[in-house]
């Protein structure tokens, strides 16, 4: 729990300028380098706090988003999926949007790159929200 709670404070919270840095947008609004937050579920029709997922929105239809392959090795995995079909998998999400936007460029450089790479995973260390937030250039991964 108290890892969750820390990955919520690095997306949500500022940077050490005191800026905000993301701002929530609606789907009729998504575009390349908006964060897609999936939720765990519901319990009484009411949404859990945390968040379960991760992934970048690429353009074109598509996702980015790391996981754990094997958790006897900690094997992570780089993958691109449709998404409509990590929408229908995972359900309710919330997209975020870094404000003041990213370099497209820089972003896309980055995608080609991790798509052909291979990574550690740790919950609390180098998860989904690690991989995506270093997709925007705001962290090492």
């Amino acid at each position: 729990q108290r890892e969750c709670e820390a990955l919520e404070f690095l997306l949500f919270k500022t940077t050490a300028e005191g800026k905000e840095v993301f701002e929530e947008v609606p789907e009729s609004k998504i575009q390349s380098g908006d964060i897609l937050l999936f939720r765990l579920g519901t319990s009484s029709g009411h949404l859990f706090i945390s968040f379960k997922h991760a992934a970048v929105y690429c353009g074109d239809g598509e996702v980015i988003h790391f996981q754990n392959r094997d958790a006897k090795t900690n094997k992570g995995r780089i993958s691109k999926e449709g998404f409509r079909a990590m929408k229908n998998e995972r359900g309710k999400f919330q997209i975020y949007r870094k404000k003041g936007g990213i370099d497209l460029k820089d972003f896309c450089s980055k995608v080609r790159e991790a798509m052909n790479s291979e990574a550690n995973y740790h919950p609390g260390k180098n998860n989904c929200i690690h991989f995506a937030l270093y997709l925007l250039g705001l962290v090492e991964f």
